[in-house]
Parts: C-alpha cells; structure tokens; sequence
C-alpha cells in the first residue's frame, strides 16, 4: 500500500469487532482458570502457573513462525484471511475442553490436560491474533487513521472484555455454589466458544474488501525456512525504536500477567465482594472506553504516541494497585461497608480508560516501525514485528501467571474457601503480592518507553521518504 487512504466506518468496525471475540476468551480464561484449577479442583498454585507458562512459551514459539508465514502467503485471499478464517473453530474447541477435564484426572493427570488443552488454545489464538495486528497494520499507512483504527479494535477488545466480565459473573451469581460449581465453567465457556466462532467469522467475511487493496509479499522474500526466520527477527531486533518498544512490553506484560492471574481472588477474598456484586465492576467499561476512544487520537496530536503510551501506563497501574495498597495502609473503607464499592467501581472505569489508552498507542507505534523498517529494508512485515512483540510478552506474561502461582503457594492461601474465611495475615500477604508487587515491572517498562523516537514528524518524513522511492521506482 503506497498512498493514505481514509477507511469507511464500516470497515473500521468489521476489523475491530474481531477483536471482541479473542477478548470474551482472554478475559474469561484469565479471570477463571486460575479459580477453577486451584480453588475447585485443588491443583496447587505453582502447577497451574506452571501449566500457563508452558502454553505461552509454546505460544510465543508459534508467534513469530504464523508471523513469518502469514507475510509471505499468497492466494486469492490474501495473505492474512485464510488464517483468519482457519482459527475460530479450533480456538473455540479448545476454549471449552480447558474447562471440560475428565472427572477423574487429579494431580499431574489434571496440570498435565490443563497443559496440553492450554497449548491448543494458545496456538489457535496465534492464527487469529497475529495475522489480525497484521492486517490493521496494512489497511492504512496515515499516522492518525491508524490511532482510529486501532481505538476501533481495542474499544472493541474492551468491550469483548467487560462485557464478559460482567456476564461471567452475572452467571455465577445465579449458581448456589457461585464459582465453587464445577459444571459451571463448562457451561460458561460453550457459551463463549459459540460467540467467538461467529464474531471471528464474521470480523474476517466483512473485511475481505480490502484483500485487494493490502500490499503483497515481495518478490525478493526468501522462502520461509528456520533460518529466514532467525534473520527477520535480527532485523527487527535491530530496529532501535522497535527494541524499546519491546522492552517496554516485557516489563508491561509481566505486570499484566501477574494481575490478569489473582483478579478473581482480590475480588472475591480481599475485597470480599459477592459473585453479583463483582459483575457490576464492569459497568465502569463504558464511560472509559468512551473516554479513550475520544481522547486517545486527540492525545497522540496534542502530545505524541509516545508521551500518550506512557501516562496510560501510569493511570492503569495507579487504578489496579491503589485500592490494595490503601487497604494495606488502613486508609480504604472496611469491606462491607457501603462506600467501599463505589470506589473500587471508579477505580475499574478509570483502569479501563487508561488501559484502553495505552493498548491504541502500544498498536498505533508498533505500526509506525513497520514503516521505518519499510524504508530501511524495502520490505513490509508487519506479521515478523507484531509476532516478535508477542513472542517476549507472552513469555514475561506467563512468567506472571508462574510467578503469582508460587506466590500462592508460598503464602498458604488455601484452597476450597469461599469469600470471608481468609485468615487476615494471609490476606495482608497476598495483597502485598497483587498490590505493590505486581505494579514493579509496569514501572520499569517506562524507562525504555521514553527512549522511543518517532514522533508525528519522524513518521511523517518516513511516509515522505517511502512515497518518493516508490515514484522514482515507477518512472
């Protein structure tokens, strides 16, 4: 794609509602599978930690080859919708078997299915998620209508996210066991499976306009190969905006992971709050994404992508960990009480406006790389950058999901217990570890984020640059 061109609202809703659908899977996997595996079924904190990190280090493994290939696939339907096409039905499939095990499985039978079905569904998700990034990054090379598009599919995550969120727990509130009901989970994630398969489906079919319109693999692309691999990923290593972005996102995905993984037991244990009550925390999701979705394009004009990206990490992190570290300090209304839960929803819609931000810059920058890489190397491949960031987040992010998984253990949180019958040593100790603890990296991930260098003129030069060469080559 060589000249800007504006998309239709259409078309920026058709790509970004995909996103709803890898989100209900996310968010229902990270809020319950930790729930499930160790507080219903009793496997221990540090297996189903264990079992995570193992999917994604396999998932991370996937990344980069999906993303290597994806840029180089032809056919009549470019070269990122058959894989689009591919993913939803396996991705829903192993969603639901995740929360199907065997009765009889326990101990390493039971880590060992929660492994092995935790894989599959990581390795689906990868057929989808990355050619999808890919396909954003394409469909426009304008600085700003890339901050719309990408807002349109992190609205669209965020609403998948919430939306489910509130569902999920919505359903077990109607369950006289609440989460502790085992054929709960089963009938949650068929639910969900079911939406994904459509949503996907439907995201790839109402795109497909554009297959026409999206550049080609290059001529001079070595065929794929371990090797041709290996040489992109140099290449994109040596990119230095591109390696601070990474970094950043290593540091930022460790946080992310360890939060995503005890969310259900800060709502349920630390807070105390009821299965009907937790759902309504989702409420604040509208009016922050709103909020985002508005400001977040405007932001990128007014002060940068980069400047944007990092005052969204900071308002995420103040949001998660300001209600845990105020209880530690004894300066948060006492559970029950009626102020407490209005507070802790504000909080919610203000994580929810601040994650939004910065998941539209983490996309808008990553796209903007894509064309200096473009300019340096002469080729497009923006299935290799997006494929190498998931590769190192998904690795710190499954260090996250291990990481919270020995904690638990280390800390004796037990297992079977319902709201209320934590000792209130082992609550101050887990708060410590989803509180103060788990905010460190997000932190860290600021100091490379501030050494990243396009700006809105720099990437205009860049486009500038490309435009000329691609002239002269036509003359």
């Amino acid at each position: 794609m060589t000249e800007a061109k504006r998309l239709s609202v259409r078309t920026k809703a058709a790509y970004g509602v995909g996103a709803t659908a890898e989100a209900a899977i996310s968010i229902v996997f990270n809020s319950f599978n930790f729930l499930f595996y160790n507080n219903v079924l009793g496997l221990s904190g540090t297996l189903c930690g264990l079992a995570v990190t193992i999917a994604m280090v396999f998932d991370a493994i996937s990344d980069p080859m999906i993303g290597s290939i994806s840029d180089r696939f032809q056919s009549r339907f470019g070269r990122r919708h058959p894989f689009l096409y591919a993913a939803p039905i396996p991705m829903g499939i192993c969603f639901f078997a995740i929360y199907a095990p065997p009765s009889s499985l326990e101990g390493f039978g039971l880590f060992a299915w929660f492994t092995v079905t935790t894989i599959l569904l990581r390795t689906a998700q990868t057929f989808y998620h990355v050619p999808h990034l890919a396909l954003g990054a394409e469909m426009t090379p304008e600085y700003g209508e890339r901050s719309v598009l990408m807002s349109y599919n992190t609205i669209f995550a965020l609403v998948g996210t919430s939306g489910f969120y509130y569902i999920a727990w919505s359903y077990f509130g109607t369950l006289d066991d609440g989460t502790a009901d085992r054929t709960g989970y089963m009938t949650l994630a068929s639910a969900v499976a079911a939406f994904a398969i459509v949503v996907i489906f439907i995201s790839a079919y109402f795109t497909r306009d554009q297959i026409p319109l999206l550049s080609k693999p290059p001529d001079d692309l070595p065929r794929f190969s371990a090797q041709a691999l290996l040489d992109e990923f140099r290449a994109c290593l040596a990119n230095h905006n591109y390696k601070m972005l990474l970094f950043g996102m290593i540091f930022l995905s460790a946080t992310l992971g360890l939060h995503e993984t005890l969310t259900a037991h800060i709502g349920l244990f630390f807070f105390e709050l009821r299965e009907d009550q937790i759902r309504f925390l989702a409420l604040g999701a509208p009016p922050g994404l709103m909020i985002a979705a508005f400001l977040t394009p405007k932001l990128h004009v007014w002060f940068d992508k980069r400047e944007t990206l990092m005052a969204g990490i900071l308002g995420m992190t103040t949001a998660v960990s300001g209600p845990i570290v105020l209880r530690l300090l004894g300066w948060l209304p006492e559970n029950g009480t009626p102020i407490l839960f209005p507070i802790l929803c504000a909080l919610k819609g203000t994580s929810y406006a601040a994650s939004a931000i910065m998941v539209i810059s983490i996309m808008s920058t990553l796209a903007d790389v894509t064309d200096e890489h473009e300019l340096v190397s002469g080729r497009r491949q923006e299935g290799v950058f997006f494929a190498s960031r998931s590769f190192f987040s998904k690795l710190m992010s499954g260090l996250g999901h291990l990481l919270a998984g020995i904690a638990i253990d280390l800390i004796a949180f037990p297992v079977g217990v319902k709201s209320g019958e934590v000792a209130p040593d082992t609550l101050y100790r887990f708060g410590l570890v989803a509180g103060p603890i788990t905010v460190i990296p997000a932190l860290i991930s600021l100091f490379f984020y501030a050494r990243y260098r396009i700006d809105k003129i720099r990437h205009a030069e860049i486009r500038s640059e490309l435009a000329a060469r691609t002239n002269s080559e036509s003359t």
